[in-house]
């Protein structure tokens, strides 16, 4: 499965094709008992589906956590990120009744559009949590090698990127936590996904589709996501969490 995962990124990043079969359109995973917590919505990375997000939901679902995985149009570079963004706005707003609080998790590219729909579509309004899992948030210097719309976006110094990371008041009275890995060969440099505000999180996990997959990185964000709100901006600090990453079995 890792192996099939990190294909798919690094042919969607090379050749802007995805090769992944039968796309539903979400991917839901409730739990039981039922929880009074936030319900989890999860968008995943470049090339990839709902389905890659299933061992994150699985882990979720052992602390009560009920969580959605959507599916993005096109996802494989062809839109930009501010139409795949669109479509997760779309997406709450037919799926989530309008005075329901959640959080937000995103992976890789999937990161970038939950920043984009968080801070410039007013989804800061509806959520308590952000998440960010090796998420080109100061662009990689891997999406050189594809031309498409969201590669170049996610190139460092883009528009794009500047336009997120020049103003985060958006997330003043949101939980941010972004997790990186010093291994990851996606995101190039891999400190590229530490943001501006908000907790960094080094995680020790040895390559990119790892960061969730793995029991390390599946604990860690599980336990991003049960921490209090906080008010207020928060500077950005890092943390990092030197233990050996197994696998999850």
């Amino acid at each position: 499965m890792m192996h099939n995962i990190s294909y798919r990124i690094w042919a969607a990043c090379a050749t802007g094709i995805s090769i992944e079969p039968n796309r539903a359109n979400v991917m839901a995973f409730p739990t039981e008992p039922k929880t009074t917590q936030n319900r989890v919505l999860l968008v995943h990375g470049i090339g990839d589906s709902a389905a890659s997000m299933r061992i994150l939901q699985q882990r979720l679902a052992r602390d009560g956590r009920e969580s959605v995985a959507i599916d993005l149009q096109d996802g494989d570079g062809r839109m930009s990120l501010e139409a795949l963004s669109l479509h997760l706005d779309d997406y709450v707003q037919d799926h989530f009744p309008p005075n329901e609080r959640f959080d937000l998790v995103g992976f890789s590219m999937g990161g970038l559009v939950c920043r984009y729909y968080v801070q410039i579509l007013g989804g800061n309004s509806r959520i308590d949590r952000l998440v960010t899992i090796s998420t080109p948030n100061n662009g990689t210097l891997l999406a050189f090698l594809n031309g498409r719309v969201a590669c170049r976006e996610m190139r460092p110094g883009s528009p794009f990127l500047q336009k997120l990371n020049r103003d985060c008041s958006a997330l003043r009275d949101v939980n941010v936590i972004s997790f990186w890995t010093p291994w990851d060969l996606v995101i190039l440099p891999a400190k590229s996904s530490r943001m501006p505000v908000g907790r960094n999180m080094e995680i020790p996990a040895f390559a990119h589709p790892l960061m969730i997959l793995q029991k390390r990185p599946l604990d860690e964000i599980a336990k991003a996501l049960s921490q209090p709100i906080r008010g207020g901006i928060q500077i950005a600090a890092d943390t990092a969490a030197t233990t050996a990453v197994p696998a999850v079995r």
